[in-house]
Formats: structure tokens, C-alpha cells, sequence
């Protein structure tokens, strides 16, 4: 029994290790098949498309409008120089070795060592992210492939390089790969971007080791290392170069401080590098940084040819944006040296489509993009998103156009905002407090809905938030950081698209001309309201145009809707304003414009507000819609056209005591808000025995002063009536304090022995006027205050104040509607923490 055990054990080990070497000749034979595959494939490529390594002429790649017609082609006309290896200096092919492939003269194509550290760095992140390709494996991918990052593209760029091995000399693979190697800005090679960079060929005596670290520095990320526009990171990359020339013992310790002591290249003009007209390089730009971003066409591959781009750009809304930014009259005068700085964006209102922007009234080329990288404070033009969209979308029946909310003076755990004009009621309907932009009311509504609310409704439209813009400030765009008008543009897009948000995009679809390639872009569209609750918002919107803050953006004969933002100035100027926004669309186009200083500073303030950025979108939408037949905004299907409900204006009547010495009459200064438009007054005086005396009838004014003879106890009573003469609510009572009129007259203290005014005040100081200087309060943070009752002075261009922002309570936290945890103080000049108080 033992000794057929032990057979048993022999037999089944020789049979596994039959079956280990049967394995491990098949995986012999996989490794030699799949090497002898990969160099017939890699010999096939190169046979099919060996001219393109000798032909330099490139393909334009063409930009298409939204009309199908061509907006530009990226490839200038001219002549590429190809430069040979044996006329090229040696600082030149060392810098490229050292930081692309130092061990080029070693490996046969493929450098296992490198690419062994590449996988590595490739899974632990998951993609193949990490460089690894030589010199001979890059030329490989420039010449005959497209630049996306798969494991099969990666197999065919080593199976042709491995084959360009086979086929050419290393000095050969060498020369076409520098003759080949995008350096940005339209550059193809080390001669034309010598030339382009620096003014001089590569040969020059002046070619310097800075200068040949600078172009190998670039090819790693062409935008990001351009001397012109990143010199910062552009001089960072090069010195690192130059620090690997002499760790590899290519250059000595004196010439590494010397080159990396060299300045970097001045900009001596903008060579075109496409047919693009004038004022649209901020589109394009743009465009460029979404077809890597959305379809993985990097900038290199757009500028090495073979490409058509289909946008979303409407020439006729860009021509309109470039007349009128050139027209300096629709720009306020501020500022001693600059002007103010402004940019617009335009997308279309059903499909997002960017149709046009501006950058800036001056925008560079890949320079600072103020429709798309600023963020700054939106202002009263963020109150439709941040909190009536999200309000009336949670419960239309509690919460739309008629709705009463709070509008008296209150302080929410310390957060204490202030209506632009001062004047307070009781209630005010949503619809009034969107047309005259009030403040009280939406920071009411939001502690009432609840900051989550808020934030989570900015999220689907595509507002980018941080977590210290959880507090009540946002509901008049006081964000932590600020927002773009790309964003603004598109967060609008729900109120004229039945709720629906469209992402602003500027692509439609990309092909590629010598593979067939065509990837489209698939629309990212999601409902953010409800269609009622979008068409709610809309109507309120409507209003703001038609009779509210937003009448400058007005067009005749169109249907316009929109919102204004303005915020103050932090420069030390409280009558000036750091941004001013128009938000708003037509049926057809969905536009933000925003004009301020960057940086503002107290010799650039701006003293107008936000009815030049409404003059704008008006002016421009004007001109891009001639000859578009008007159209009206569509209600959707099942949303109710809400009759608006009148509410009866709540009269509210102040009294104030002053004696004149020159006659010895006391008298009661009387003043009223909150009556409606055409209505009269009828002023009544109550005696101490309740005798009602009507003291004048039928007043259009607001104002009244009351000369008594003699210190009695007095109340007062204003009373409307319509234009038909009845009788509308009369306001409370005032009460008049005779003991106060009677200190008025034993205490004037410019009233002496022979009665004449000294033009002093109660406590000695004088105005030089003799007026008595208001009482600085102590409302909100003091150093923002100075109107006597702790306000800020409205401006008088606008009549928009900031309100105060007081420290709220610390022990506040998340999860309640009193939630209130104000942002951080700004941290450096132009970051403005107040959000807008303005009727605009």
C-alpha cells in the first residue's frame, strides 16, 4: 500500500511539472510571438506613412462657427526650416538628453528601466498618466499617432519605435525628433521656435545653454512653460534643467550659475499663429483649453494639423461684444491712470452653447480670462439664485411672487443687513423686494428656507461654493471667494428653460481628418427647478426690467429679464463701488456682464453702478438680435400665470422736534414712506383730550412741519387716499413728548443773552456751519458706519449701500435655518467680504 502511495505522489508531481513547463514554454513562445507582432506591426505603420516623417507641410486644423462657416485655421502660412543634426550646437541636444531621454544612445527604442518606473507611478494612480517614453517613442507618437492616453496607443508607440530603430541611425531619430517637437505658439521645431523665442537660429553664436535648457523646457507643457506668459514657471522649469545638464556632467558649476543667472526672453510682438480675427482670441482660447478638458485634443495636436473643430461661437454676437467694448463711452470715467476693467459672456439659453465672450477690454492671448477665471462678488445678482429659485422650487404655495415677507430692521444672531434707501416696512411681496432689490427680505427668506437649501440648488446650476459660504450673507453674494460670470450666465439658463440647466460649452464636435475620428458633445442637461417654480422666478425677473433696477437693459421691441449686482468699495471711498453685474436673457441668449477694478485701489474707484453693465447686455443683444423676428419667453405647461395680489402700502410716519430761537416757535418735522404712487395725504394732529384736527388735506408731498406756539403733548396721524379719494389705512399714531419741547427751548445752546447762534454744538464743538455733527452710531462694524444711526451713506449715483456685516454669534452651527457663520475678513486688496446692499 506504501509503495503505490509513493507512485501515485511521483506521478502527480511529474505531471505538474510537465504542466509548469508546458506553461512556461507557451508563455516563451507568447513573449517571442507577441515581440515578433509588435515589430510587423510597428514595420507595417512606419511603411504605410513613412512619407510623413520626411514631409513637414501640416494640415491646417480649421475652426468652424456655429453656422458651419469657417472661424479660423490655426496654421500660418510660412515656411518651416528644418534644421540638421550637424548644424545644431551641442548645449542644444544636451538639454533635450538630459531632461527627455539621457539614456537615448543606450536603448533601442524603448528604455524598460524608465517605463518599469512609469507602470509603477501608472497604477498606483490608476492610468497612464506618468511619462516613460524616450525620445525615439515620442517622435513616434508625433508623427503617427494621436495623443490619447490608452494601453493600446502605448503598445503601437513602442512597436514603432522599436521599428524607427531598426530603420534609422540614433543622430537620424535625433534630428527629425527636433525638427518635429511642438515648443508652443504655433512652433514646430528647435529653428522656428529659436526664432520665434529669442530672434535669433539656433547656430547663432548667442544660441546660449539658457537658452537651450529654455526650449527643452517647454515641450513637457507648452502653455504652462511659455517665457511670455508663465515667465515664473517657465524660469522654474528651465533652471531645474539646467541643474540636470550639470548633475550629468554636461556643463561646469560656473556655466550652471551662469545660465541660470540669465533672464528669460522679452515678448518682442505676437507673431499670428492662426487666421483668428481680432476680438475673438478670448472664445478661442478657451475653446482650446475645452478640447483637451472635454475631448482629450491637447493644444499640441490641434497646432500639428488634421483637425476640424465645430463650435457654438455666433459671429454676430462677438462682432457686437468687440463694437461696443470699443467704444470707451460705455465705460465709466474712474481712474486716474487705467480704465475700468469689464468682461462679457453670451451662451445660447435652451443648449448652453458659448456664442461669444470677452476676456477683458484688453484680453492677451492665453492671458488673465475675466468672463472665465475671475471671481469676484455678484452682488443683489446672485438674490434669484442663492434664494427665491430655491425657495419658491421647495414650496411654490408658500413661497412666490406674493408672498409677504419680512422687511423691518432686524438682526439675524448678529448678522445685521440694511435695505439700500433706509427705509423699512413691515412686509414687502417677493415680487417688490426683486424689482426694488431689496435686502431685509431675501436674507429673511434664506433664514427661513435654510442655507442647505441654498447651497444645494447653487450646486446644480454650477456655482462653485467653499464651506465658509454657509452663512445667511450669501443671499446678497457675499461668497467667500466670488464667482465668474460663466458661472452667472449659466445659473440663469433654468428661469428661460423650463428649470432646466444647460453647461456652458463651446464645442459641438472634433474630427480628425486622417483617421475619420469623430467624438460629439454629449449635452449635460439637468432639471435644477421645477418648471413652474422657473417660470415663477422668471416673471419677477421680467418685472425687474420692465419697472425695477434692471430698466437699462431694456430692448426695444424684445422680451428682456434679468437681474443688476453691485458691491462696495473697499478702498476707503464708502461712496464708491468694486463690482457692478447685469445678469439676464432674451428667448434667445442668456448674458453676464461685470465691470470693476483689478485691483482697486483709492486712485481707481468706481462711482457708477450697475446701469452701465445693463446698458451693455442691452446695447449688445440689440445688435446680435437685428433681424431675429421677435419673440416672447414661453410659459411652460403647467405653470400658473399668478395674479399679483395688491397689497395695500403700509404707511409709516417719523416725527422729529426742533426750536428756531429767531421766533420762539417750536416745531414738529413730520415725514412719511410707504404710500403708493399717485396718492394723497391728509395729516391730522390728536390733542391730550383726544381731539382729532386735520391740519392739512390733500398733501402730494411727504413731508410736513408742524409751528406750535407753546410745549403740549401732541400725536400724530397721516391718512392716504387713492386717486378716486378713498380712504386707505391710516399709519400709527406718533406721539410728541412735551417735556422733550419744553428741554428744547431752556437748553439751546446757540441761544444766549442776545439770541444770536454761536454755530455751536451741545458739547461745545463746532461745525463752522452750525450744524450739530450726526452721532457716528455704533451699528455693524464701526469702521463701515457713518450716517448717525449706525448706516452706511448711500451712494449718490445709485443710492446702493452695503450693508454692515457684525461678527455673528461663534457658537453657531450647521443644520438650522439661523445657521449664520460669516466668511473670513478679505485676505489681500480687491477680495471684498460685504456683500451688496444695493438696488441693483
Amino acid at each position: 500500500m506504501a509503495a503505490k502511495a509513493k507512485k501515485k505522489i511521483k506521478k502527480k508531481k511529474n505531471n505538474l511539472l510537465m504542466i509548469a513547463v508546458s506553461f512556461a514554454i507557451f508563455l516563451f513562445l507568447s513573449v517571442i510571438g507577441g515581440y515578433f507582432a509588435l515589430l510587423y506591426a510597428g514595420d507595417m505603420m512606419i511603411e504605410q506613412n513613412e512619407q510623413k516623417l520626411k514631409d513637414l507641410k501640416i494640415e491646417p486644423t480649421v475652426i468652424y462657427d456655429k453656422n458651419g462657416q469657417e472661424m479660423t485655421s490655426l496654421i500660418r502660412e510660412k515656411n518651416r526650416e528644418y534644421k540638421p543634426i550637424n548644424e545644431m550646437p551641442k548645449v542644444l541636444i544636451d538639454a533635450f538628453l538630459a531632461v527627455e531621454d539621457k539614456r537615448f544612445y543606450e536603448h533601442k527604442g524603448v528604455d524598460m528601466v524608465r517605463i518599469g518606473g512609469a507602470i509603477v507611478n501608472d497604477i498606483k494612480k490608476g492610468s497612464l498618466a506618468e511619462g516613460g517614453s524616450t525620445i525615439t517613442q515620442q517622435l513616434a507618437r508625433n508623427v503617427f499617432l494621436t495623443l490619447d492616453q490608452t494601453f493600446w496607443r502605448k503598445t503601437k508607440e513602442m512597436s514603432i519605435a522599436i521599428g524607427l530603430e531598426r530603420r534609422y541611425s540614433k543622430d537620424q531619430i535625433l534630428e527629425m525628433y527636433l525638427n518635429r517637437i511642438y515648443l508652443g505658439k504655433g512652433e514646430f521645431g528647435v529653428q522656428d521656435a529659436s526664432l520665434y523665442y529669442f530672434g535669433i537660429p539656433v547656430d547663432h553664436k548667442d544660441f546660449t545653454i539658457a537658452k537651450a535648457a529654455m526650449l527643452a523646457a517647454i515641450p513637457k507643457a507648452p502653455t504652462t512653460y511659455n517665457p511670455f506668459n508663465n515667465p515664473e514657471k517657465a524660469k522654474l522649469r528651465r533652471d531645474t534643467i539646467i541643474r540636470l545638464m550639470h548633475e550629468q556632467g554636461l556643463i561646469t558649476e560656473e556655466q550652471k550659475l551662469a545660465a541660470q543667472a540669465e533672464p528669460l526672453p522679452k515678448k518682442s510682438g505676437e507673431i499670428a499663429d492662426s487666421t483668428l480675427k481680432k476680438g475673438y482670441r478670448a472664445f478661442f482660447d478657451n475653446m482650446v483649453e475645452e478640447a483637451e478638458a472635454t475631448f482629450g485634443v491637447t493644444e499640441e495636436e490641434l497646432y500639428r494639423g488634421g483637425w476640424n473643430i465645430y463650435t457654438t461661437f455666433d459671429p454676430k454676437v462677438q462682432d457686437a461684444m468687440v463694437e461696443e467694448y470699443a467704444n470707451a463711452k460705455n465705460f465709466p470715467k474712474d481712474g486716474a491712470k487705467r480704465g475700468v476693467e469689464s468682461s462679457m459672456i453670451v451662451i445660447d439659453a435652451k443648449t448652453g452653447g458659448i456664442a461669444g465672450m470677452m476676456g477683458g477690454r484688453n484680453y492677451a492671448p492665453k492671458g488673465f480670462n475675466y468672463a472665465t477665471d475671475m471671481k469676484r462678488q455678484p452682488g443683489s445678482s446672485f438674490k434669484p439664485i442663492a434664494v427665491f429659485a430655491p425657495a419658491v422650487n421647495k414650496d411654490i404655495n408658500k413661497w412666490n411672487a406674493n408672498s409677504q415677507l419680512s422687511n423691518k430692521r432686524q438682526s439675524f444672531n448678529g448678522y445685521e443687513p440694511r435695505n439700500y434707501n433706509n427705509r423699512y416696512t413691515e412686509t414687502m411681496s417677493m415680487n417688490r423686494a426683486m424689482i426694488d432689490s431689496a435686502n431685509i427680505p431675501p436674507v429673511w427668506l434664506l433664514n427661513e428656507i435654510g442655507v442647505s437649501e441654498s447651497l444645494e440648488y447653487l450646486k446644480k446650476v454650477g456655482i462653485e461654493l467653499t464651506p465658509n459660504d454657509r452663512n445667511l450673507a450669501i443671499a446678497l453674494g457675499g461668497l467667500d471667494v466670488g464667482t465668474s460670470p460663466l458661472e452667472m450666465a449659466q445659473a440663469y439658463t433654468p428661469f428661460v428653460n423650463a428649470g432646466v440647466v444647460s453647461e456652458a460649452h463651446s464645442i459641438t464636435k472634433v474630427e480628425n481628418k486622417d483617421e475619420g475620428v469623430v467624438r460629439e458633445y454629449q449635452p449635460k442637461q439637468s432639471e435644477a427647478l421645477k418648471p413652474e417654480a422657473a417660470w415663477e422666478i422668471h416673471t419677477m425677473l421680467e418685472k425687474a426690467v420692465q419697472e425695477g433696477t434692471g430698466k437699462a437693459a431694456r430692448i426695444s421691441g424684445r422680451h428682456v429679464a434679468g437681474k443688476t449686482g453691485t458691491t462696495q468699495s473697499i478702498a476707503g471711498d464708502s461712496k464708491a463701488n468694486k463690482d457692478a453685474w447685469f445678469v439676464g436673457y432674451t428667448p434667445e441668449y442668456v448674458g453676464a456682464v461685470w465691470m470693476g477694478f483689478d485691483p482697486e485701489d483709492k486712485q481707481h474707484l468706481m462711482h457708477q453702478g450697475s446701469s452701465m453693465t445693463a446698458q451693455m447686455f442691452s446695447k449688445v443683444l440689440a445688435t446680435a438680435l437685428k433681424g431675429v423676428p421677435s419673440s416672447d419667453f414661453v410659459r411652460p405647461a403647467g405653470a400658473v400665470e399668478q395674479k399679483e395680489v395688491e397689497v395695500e402700502p403700509e404707511l409709516q410716519l417719523a416725527a422729529d422736534m426742533s426750536f428756531d430761537p429767531s421766533t420762539n416757535k417750536l416745531m414738529v418735522v413730520l415725514s412719511w414712506i410707504g404710500g403708493a404712487d399717485g396718492d394723497t395725504y391728509d395729516l391730522y394732529r390728536i390733542g391730550e383730550n383726544g381731539e382729532r384736527q386735520l391740519i392739512s388735506a390733500g398733501m402730494k408731498e411727504t413731508s410736513y412741519v408742524d409751528v406750535l406756539d407753546s410745549p403740549k403733548q401732541y400725536q400724530y396721524q397721516v391718512v392716504p387716499r387713492n386717486a378716486q379719494g378713498e380712504e386707505g389705512t391710516p399709519s400709527k399714531t406718533v406721539p410728541i413728548d412735551s417735556k422733550k419741547l419744553e428741554n428744547l427751548i431752556n437748553q439751546d445752546p446757540g441761544h444766549n443773552e442776545e439770541g444770536n447762534d454761536q454755530g455751536q454744538n451741545p458739547d461745545g464743538t463746532e461745525n463752522g456751519n452750525g450744524e450739530i455733527p450726526p452721532d457716528q452710531g455704533t451699528g455693524g462694524t464701526g469702521e463701515h458706519t457713518n450716517n448717525g444711526d449706525g448706516s452706511q451713506p448711500p451712494n449718490p449715483g445709485t443710492g446702493e449701500v452695503p450693508p454692515d456685516i457684525v461678527n455673528p454669534d461663534p457658537s453657531q452651527t450647521d443644520g438650522s435655518s439661523n445657521e449664520i457663520k460669516l466668511p473670513p475678513p478679505p485676505q489681500e486688496e480687491g477680495q471684498n467680504q460685504f456683500p451688496d446692499a444695493s438696488n441693483g
